[in-house]
């Protein structure tokens, strides 16, 4: 009967302890991380141009003054782009912040009836990310800028199409001479300078304003697919995946740049009208930017980007004073970890910290509590092994 008691009484004080522990794990898993949001409106700032606003924060610029680019606050509150002019997210935000899932929204419009010289672009490498010589550009090392032309048709490409601006990313356009929305990928062609896209269009939406500013809203889950919402409507979706692998790209061939090439897109009931196996899609992050070229004007307002991060762990208290400092200080000052080469802008919001991994985990945490009920749990199973010890020898 003792062997009994005391087996059965270290089999509930060992079940307990497992259900225990399991609860602030579980409850860790699901508070450590939190949604966060960048937001720019543009009200009050009538004048000021595009690279001094709060945006370049986080998106890099791409305004070629030289060539008649602008990027201007009009007195409405919105952006105007306008000739060679552009941005996208600045590469190590893009790694930090939308590696995984996020929400990327805007107003947005586009004056011009071609499609091929503006646009939205999603799941976009970073575009100095490798260079090719253009024979038809002045034997130029020419990168795919967002303003930037492929220059497809210009060097004898024979593919289906013409030539566009952007050089990878799924890129979202207006065609108003058919009064229609564009959806389409990037592709890696054998010809031209081996950059090309296909795509769909679709028929505006019930109570798209033709003549203004529509909403456009993508929800990326970071893993598979990009959903493409105008005025809060389901326009379509592109399902991307795939093993993620490199292409040939540059000169020497040698690019390091890592894409998913498989892509479909579907419409808004699920039909697929478009597969690719030679997609441009961004498979270590997702950079979005917009683009605008030539004689047209590209107005957006309400940029807003979401995504979840890490939250910040708890400032440990010291448990005892600090040991004396250093007999020798650095005598020169460290270099701001902020600069970067180039005249790009990279700084990252204040309250921002490093993305969320699957390989990180949360810090700190007081498990005192844990101990105290292990130790009631034990003391409890030592009562029940005493108190049927007594009754056995009550029964002699």
């Amino acid at each position: 009967m003792k062997k009994t008691a005391k087996i059965l009484a270290f089999v509930m004080c060992a079940a307990m302890l497992l259900t225990l522990s399991a609860v602030p794990f579980q409850a860790e898993e699901a508070d450590e991380y939190e949604e966060k949001t960048i937001s720019y409106t543009f009200d009050g700032e009538e004048g000021s141009q595009l690279e001094e606003s709060e945006l370049a924060d986080t998106f890099v610029m791409q305004i070629v003054r030289g060539a008649g680019g602008e990027g201007t606050v009009t007195e409405e509150g919105t952006v105007d782009l306008t000739q060679y002019a552009g941005f996208f997210t600045d590469i190590d935000v893009a790694y930090d912040y939308f590696a995984g899932a996020y929400t990327f929204s805007l107003d947005y419009d586009f004056s011009c009836s071609s499609p091929t010289l503006g646009g939205i672009f999603i799941r976009l490498t970073d575009p100095a990310g490798y260079k090719v010589t253009n024979p038809k550009n002045a034997g130029t090392q020419q990168a795919f800028d967002m303003y930037e032309w492929d220059w497809y048709g210009e060097n004898g490409g024979k593919g289906q199409g013409i030539s566009s601006i952007g050089g990878s990313g799924i890129r979202v356009f207006l065609n108003k001479q058919n009064s229609a929305i564009g959806v389409s990928v990037k592709t890696r062609v054998e010809d031209g300078l081996f950059v090309h896209s296909q795509g769909v269009e679709f028929a505006y939406p019930e109570g798209f304003n033709a003549s203004g500013m529509n909403n456009y809203k993508f929800e990326d889950d970071g893993k598979s697919s990009v959903k493409v919402y105008v005025n809060n409507a389901l326009l379509a979706t592109v399902e991307y995946g795939g093993e993620p692998g490199m292409y040939p790209d540059g000169d020497e061939g040698d690019s390091d740049i890592m894409y998913y090439k498989h892509a479909v897109i579907k419409d808004a009931e699920g039909t697929q009208l478009l597969e690719l196996d030679n997609a441009r899609i961004s498979a270590d992050y997702s950079a979005v930017g917009i683009g605008n070229r030539g004689e047209n004007t590209t107005t957006i307002d309400n940029v807003t980007l979401k995504y979840m991060q890490k939250k910040k762990a708890a400032t440990p208290v010291p448990t005892q004073a600090p040991t004396a400092e250093p007999t020798e200080k650095p005598t020169e000052k460290a270099p701001d970890a902020t600069q970067n080469a180039g005249d790009k802008a990279t700084s990252i919001p204040a309250d921002n910290t490093k993305a969320p991994s699957g390989n990180d985990q949360k810090k700190g945490g007081n498990y005192t509590w844990l101990f105290i009920v292990c130790g009631v749990v034990a003391a409890a199973a030592v009562a029940v092994i005493v108190i049927t010890s007594v009754k056995g020898k009550k029964k002699k």
